[in-house]
């Protein structure tokens, strides 16, 4: 069964805001239940040490899969920063 692990620090800044640790971790899993069935093809690999990013909700969130071990790890967040719109009054 695929597991999603939080860094100590991961999971300090998810707990902040109400209910984005549990989409966080969902939004995860969806991402390491498609590298899994991507897997069965044989047709490439996510190397464990690359950094991946996913928006959820207001954060950016960094993470890793390791597809053989069927577990992700989340190493943190960052508030999205939005660009401001030029021109706009």
């Amino acid at each position: 069964m695929a597991q999603v692990y939080f860094t100590v620090d991961a999971d300090m800044q998810f707990r902040r805001t109400v209910g984005i640790r549990a989409q966080v971790k969902r939004a995860v899993m969806d991402v390491l239940e498609a590298a899994l069935e991507i897997s069965k093809l044989g047709t490439g690999n996510v190397s464990k040490d690359a950094p991946l990013i996913v928006r959820v909700g207001p954060c950016l969130v960094t993470y890793s899969l390791d597809v053989q071990q069927e577990a992700a790890t989340l190493w943190g967040a960052e508030p999205v920063r939005e660009a401001a719109a030029s021109g706009q009054d």
